[in-house]
């Protein structure tokens, strides 16, 4: 059996460093975090190997996956333990003092040479450079303020993304050694790299967020926008993140003033981020003002050409039919202004403009990708890709006031449409045709004023807000009714198993077995939901019960006969309370009481006869045998256990969470999860207009998260987030070139 060595990493031998509280805290979270989701991924790597297994085309292959099936069965324990000990110690090594003097491993690092690698760790420095890659560009902004705080608390080092032991290099990195000595091929060990990227790295954002919110409550660096190096314990930072640092703290090159609508990010950032990516082209000189100065081959078209070219190009857009069941095509703004100029052949963009017009881009190719986005609204928001284009060169504060009416606009019709799910039903939804209006008003009527963008934003938020409350109405319809039917469900099988177990299997005369299961028990059910199983009316309702089922039997004491004489009255009186209080009409009340103390005079003769004279006249009572009755159908509980990872996202859906659920052969369905019922744990769903569309069982909610069919939607802002993804991906790049 071959064994699975625990892996050597290179850490240099020092006296134990002690981590602050913080990192320690930081530290126990992220092991917690990530040990459950290598269980989870290792809980998956059967599923994905007997697949593989299954389609597997030589015998030779298909036992070579059941192999490594049961190999990885056999270490997994100690692959993660490995992991998880070795993760603990990267953070005390980020601490201790280097034996040989620093240089920074961004600025100096060596190139890997991957000629010189065997086939197999090229493959896996591949598949770890791809994790790495796909891993920061998604979680960009939270590693990034990650590492910054991180770095402040380190003494003897500086930390970059690629060293933060919580960076996606670092534990790619480390789970890749950590699979180095278990005995598979490395086809199986790329397969656990896939494995471990999707179970484990695109599932890491909670981490982050725990361990950011951590540093912050801990005060490390809670305002970014402020935060500086300790220049007395850090080398000089080179050329390159200096001007990033500097250009973060800047206002925008035309002077606007720093408030409280406007961020640290300027439009300034924007061209200093995209001046990298230009190469050594036309534009190369930066100006004291932070423009972008350098010559052009052609001339640049002056202000009013371009907004007049980008005048004619919106209005011709709105020409355009909609069509709401594509993506729409990223449009290249460049070309089309050229080709409207007065004299399109000699002219060019100046290069602010020219920048302006490649960040919007960049921007909306963010928002047409964003899965989050129904089609439909992606539809709708293409189109107003030119004029926020000629918003963003009259008016570069746009980049700077997160609650600048154009940017608040965009984020008001994503969330408006986020319960969008098909195109069919469009045309008929009242909501549609106002966002359609809102959108066809932007082309036509933004010239030069941004001033409409503040008008049709007010308009719509006063639409949105008066088809909510309806909506709002028929949802909390849904919910009360889901909520009272899951009670009365819950307590029909409360009541029903109480009464197979105190009367099936008696013998009582037919009018007696039928009042019980048809009306006693609906009596029972009712209080039940009304008051719950330990209030006195269900106390009472169930003690009638029992009464009923004593007196209706024989019996062999002349003392229980005086008893049961003696509890007639009251019993009558509490039958006929309880039928009342269920609104059975009054003839019904009357005949089945009379019926009973008719029946209980006649059984308590017979009782005495029998214990007085030894004799039992013969009754005409004939009995019946009470069968098991059914109040509502039980399902029977999956006791199959849920994964810890699936149980953990099934706690984050809260009331009024935005899903996609993906079933086949139809269109992905999106609803809003109105409530939990209790009892049952049934998830139920309504669309857009409030109506129920959805219903599952927390096993069934597993299931469709295992098999992808269920994501929960980000309903934080569009802009926002196309802007915190492109500017992650910006600095990325640069600090990369650095």
């Amino acid at each position: 059996m071959s064994q699975v060595k625990v892996v050597a990493l290179n850490i240099a031998s020092s006296k134990q460093a002690k981590l602050p509280p913080v990192l320690s805290t930081i530290r126990q979270q992220a092991k917690s975090q990530l040990k459950e989701l290598i269980n989870n991924l290792f809980n998956n790597t059967d599923d994905a190997l007997f697949e593989l297994a299954d389609r597997s085309q030589s015998d030779q292959q298909q036992e070579m996956y059941f192999d490594s099936m049961r190999i990885v069965r056999l270490h997994r324990k100690a692959v993660t333990a490995s992991f998880i000990n070795h993760f603990s110690q990267s953070f005390e090594e980020i601490l201790r003092k280097p034996a040989v003097p620093l240089v920074s491993d961004e600025a100096e690092e060596e190139p890997t040479n991957y000629t010189l690698l065997d086939q197999d760790e090229l493959e896996m420095t591949v598949a770890v450079a791809g994790i790495v890659s796909k891993v920061t560009s998604h979680y960009s902004l939270a590693i990034m303020q990650l590492t910054k705080r991180l770095d402040t608390l380190i003494q003897y080092q500086t930390l970059s993304e690629r060293t933060n032991p919580l960076g996606p290099n670092a534990l790619s990195t480390l789970f890749a050694d950590c699979l180095e000595n278990l005995d598979v091929p490395i086809k199986v060990r790329i397969i656990l790299m896939k494995l471990f990227e999707r179970f484990v790295m695109e599932r890491m954002g909670p981490v982050y967020d725990h361990a950011n919110q951590s540093l912050i409550n801990a005060d490390v660096l809670p305002d970014l926008r402020k935060a500086h190096k300790a220049q007395s314990r850090r080398a000089a930072p080179s050329p390159a993140s200096a001007s990033v640092e500097q250009i973060t703290q800047s206002t925008s090159n035309r002077g606007s003033a720093v408030n409280n609508n406007t961020s640290a990010f300027t439009f300034s950032t924007v061209q200093s981020l995209l001046a990298g990516s230009r190469g050594s082209g036309d534009y190369q000189e930066q100006g004291s003002n932070g423009e972008f100065t350098g010559h052009a081959t052609l001339p640049a078209m002056n202000f009013n050409e371009l907004v007049q070219a980008l005048s004619q190009i919106q209005l011709q857009a709105n020409a355009v039919a909609i069509n709401t069941s594509e993506i729409p095509q990223l449009s290249d703004i460049r070309h089309l202004v050229l080709n409207n100029a007065p004299s399109h052949e000699s002219s060019s963009l100046a290069q602010a403009d020219d920048d302006a017009v490649n960040f919007v881009g960049m921007l909306f190719d963010y928002i047409l990708n964003d899965k989050n986005l129904a089609i439909p609204m992606k539809a709708l928001i293409g189109r107003l890709q030119i004029p926020i284009v000629k918003l963003a060169i009259i008016d570069k504060s746009f980049f700077e006031k997160s609650a600048h009416p154009a940017r608040t606009l965009l984020n008001e019709l994503s969330s408006a449409g986020i319960g969008w799910s098909g195109a069919k039903e469009l045309k008929r939804d009242a909501l549609y045709n106002k966002i359609e209006s809102v959108i066809s008003r932007v082309l036509n009527e933004f010239n030069q004023n941004p001033e409409v963008f503040a008008s049709l934003l007010k308009e719509l938020r006063a639409f949105v807000s008066k088809d909510n409350r309806r909506s709002v109405l028929v949802e909390q319809r849904v919910k009360e009714s889901e909520t009272g039917k899951a009670k009365t469900n819950g307590a029909k099988a409360t009541v029903q198993a109480l009464i197979n177990q105190k009367a099936c299997g008696l013998r009582l005369p037919s009018s007696a077995g039928r009042f019980i299961s048809e009306t006693w028990s609906r009596v029972l059910t009712l209080r039940c939901v009304k008051s719950g199983e330990h209030a006195d009316g269900w106390m009472a309702g169930v003690a009638t019960l029992d009464n009923l089922l004593w007196v209706l039997q024989p019996l062999s004491e002349l003392v229980a006969v005086e008893r049961r004489d003696s509890m007639v009255d009251s019993l009558l009186a509490e039958i006929d309370a309880g039928m009342t209080e269920l609104g059975c009409q009054t003839e019904e009340i009357i005949e089945f009481t009379k019926w009973l103390e008719e029946h209980l005079l006649t059984l308590s003769k017979n009782d005495r006869a029998y214990l007085e004279e030894d004799e039992r006249p013969e009754l005409d009572l004939p009995l019946d045998v009470v069968e098991e009755i059914i109040l509502t159908t039980i399902k029977p509980e999956d006791t199959q256990p849920i994964e810890p990872a699936f149980l953990a996202q099934i706690k984050a859906l809260t009331e009024g969470t935005w899903v996609e659920i993906n079933q086949e052969n139809s269109v992905p369905l999106r609803c809003k999860l109105t409530t939990v019922t209790v009892p049952g744990h049934n998830y139920i769903f309504v669309n857009r207009r409030g109506m129920k569309v959805f219903e599952k069982t927390r096993m069934g909610i597993a299931t469709l998260l295992k098999d992808n069919q269920l994501k929960i939607i980000d309903e934080s802002q569009v802009f926002d987030r196309a802007l915190q993804s492109v500017i992650g991906n910006l600095r990325q790049m640069q600090r990369d070139r650095s």
